[in-house]
């Protein structure tokens, strides 16, 4: 069957009329063999693929923060809190900054696999200090991961660990 549309073609191009080509190839292979490889490649087109995992060079907040230094100014934070935590009022300002990167980050990759961690880690930093202000940033940070992150494992580590703590029912 693709033989006379293979000559015709060769046929047509001799002849200085490549036109005759595609009407060859209509009579020779039907409408919906053409459309089915049309919604094929239409299907592929339009499939749209999410970038889960913010890359690290990207930065979020009014600070800029990337995800990496969001982790170390966490971790940083909860050092200078363990060594120093009569001085827990001091960490709060920046905590803020941070927090306010992290929803950035989540407004822009919501599924994000680090995330959870990092909302987490944020919320036990702002249980850690023990004073009113601390107390209501905390109960925030934990409503926040439990509603958005309650189902994974440091959804369960929260309301195992940090749930009592704050005193949230």
């Amino acid at each position: 069957m693709r033989r006379p549309a293979v000559l015709l073609f060769a046929i047509g191009l001799l002849a200085g009329t490549p036109c005759a080509a595609p009407a060859a190839i209509a009579k020779s292979h039907p409408v919906k063999h053409y459309a089915v490889k049309h919604r094929l490649v239409k299907h592929h087109a339009a499939k749209h693929y999410a970038i889960r995992v913010a890359p690290a060079d990207e930065y979020f907040g009014r600070l800029k923060m990337s995800i990496l230094g969001i982790r170390n100014q966490l971790h940083d934070l909860s050092m200078r809190l363990q060594f120093a935590p009569d001085k827990g009022e001091d960490v709060l300002g920046s905590a803020s900054m941070v927090e306010d990167a992290m929803r950035d980050w989540e407004h822009k990759y919501p599924a994000d696999p680090w995330l959870p961690k990092s909302v987490y880690d944020l919320t036990s930093l702002y249980a850690n200090v023990h004073t009113a202000h601390g107390n209501s940033d905390a109960t925030r940070c934990l409503r926040w991961l439990l509603g958005r992150y309650g189902r994974t494992r440091y959804g369960a580590m929260a309301r195992a660990q940090i749930k009592p703590a704050v005193g949230l029912r």
